[in-house]
């Protein structure tokens, strides 16, 4: 069995997806290549806001004390991979899993399991994952590919995010994002793409952009932090949408590489 560090110890545990211990309540995952995590603090802040609600207490991990990672990321073999901490009543668990290839651009397939309502606004990245599981469980089933991703849509229609990353586009010269009321997570590297884009940023509840210049797709475990979008089809496999060409996005994903990288942090 695989091991985990928890609460300052290494013991049996799994920090396979879907997989979490008992009385968990939120988590945060992040890459680790060559020794090296980027944004930590933007991940650790997002947490924060989570336990602040819940009136939990933040451990040394939770609290961004690096020497406290350091020791962790030792314990664990120092090797690159996905990092996953996981904060409950009591508890701080880190583990470490593969970190699997990435494709260099992604195509988008509308899913028929709707975004669910939050527990509360921002959203929180919270444990068990039930609905975003029950995502990537319907994509799964669907037969698509790794460079495939699905996406939820609320209740209304409206696109929110995709099973395990966030979404971002371009119209009209503007960087639009769904809006906290579709239910999608407040992405991490959905935040710092709007940070380094150097344009006009508006958060809007909408159906699939057809009109899009660009579709980006934001996953704080992708190399830079995102990858260009080919194109988007509903849930039928009938494309919505296809890319006219991927300069543009590619451009825009420089800059966040750029952005990410000068915030990275050495757990080596």
């Amino acid at each position: 069995m695989s091991s985990v560090w928890r609460n300052g110890t290494l013991v049996p545990g799994d920090a396979s997806p879907g997989a979490f211990p008992p009385g968990a309540a939120l988590f945060e995952t992040l890459a680790v290549r060559q020794g090296r995590v980027e944004c930590l603090a933007d991940h650790l802040a997002r947490l924060a806001r989570g336990l602040d609600h819940l009136g939990l207490p933040r451990g040394p991990l939770a609290a961004g004390d690096l020497a406290a990672w350091r020791d962790a990321f030792a314990a664990l073999g120092k090797v690159d991979g996905v990092l996953r901490l996981v904060v409950g009543p009591g508890f701080e668990e880190l583990g470490l899993r593969a970190l699997l290839p990435s494709p260099d651009t992604f195509h988008l397939r509308n899913l028929r399991t709707a975004r669910d309502a939050p527990e509360w606004l921002p959203r929180p990245k919270s444990a068990p994952w039930a609905n975003s599981l029950a995502a990537a469980v319907e994509l799964r089933q669907s037969g698509a590919g790794p460079g495939v991703e699905g996406v939820q849509l609320d209740a209304l229609g409206r696109v929110s995010e995709g099973s395990r990353s966030s979404l971002a586009w371009v119209e009209d010269g503007e960087l639009r994002l769904p809006d906290d009321a579709t239910g999608r997570l407040p992405g991490t590297a959905q935040a710092q793409l709007a940070a380094a884009a150097g344009l006009p940023v508006r958060a809007v509840a909408s159906p699939v952009p057809v009109r899009a210049d660009a579709v980006l797709l934001l996953r704080s475990t992708l190399p830079g932090g995102g990858a260009p979008v080919a194109s988007w089809r509903d849930a039928a496999g009938a494309e919505l949408w296809l890319a006219a060409d991927l300069a543009p996005p590619r451009a825009l994903l420089a800059r966040l590489a750029a952005h990410r990288a000068q915030r990275s942090v050495s757990l080596a």
